[in-house]
Order: C-alpha cells, then sequence, then structure tokens
C-alpha cells in the first residue's frame, strides 16, 4: 500500500500566485491610494481656507486703520 499525498492547496508556496490573492493586493492598493487622494483633498481645502480667511482679516485691517 502506498501513500501518496495530495497536493496542499494551502501552502505558502501557492498562495501568493493565486488570482484571488493577486485581486485583494490590488483592490487594497486602490483603497490606499484613494484614501491618500481624500486625505489630500482636504489639506489642499483647508489650506485654501486659511489663505482666503488671512487674507480676508488682513484687508479688514487696513480698512479699520484708514479711518
Amino acid at each position: 500500500m502506498s501513500a501518496h499525498y495530495k497536493e496542499n492547496n494551502f501552502s505558502t508556496e501557492n498562495l501568493a500566485t493565486t488570482p484571488a490573492a493577486q485581486n485583494n493586493t490590488t483592490k487594497t492598493n486602490v483603497d490606499h491610494l484613494i484614501k491618500r487622494i481624500i486625505v489630500e483633498k482636504r489639506r489642499e481645502k483647508k489650506i485654501t481656507i486659511t489663505l482666503i480667511l488671512t487674507s480676508l482679516s488682513v484687508l479688514l485691517i487696513f480698512i479699520f486703520l484708514q479711518n
């Protein structure tokens, strides 16, 4: 009686080459990039609001000092 082992489908060698694993890493990378884009847009929005408020305050200071 000879014992033949079935191929181990759960080995770490086959894990990286499966299409499901590749799709998962691609989705993770896309999610990470989307998150970075959202964070960058928020940062730009905060900078823009800060610049507008600063310029308005400087303008108002000059208007009140003229009187």
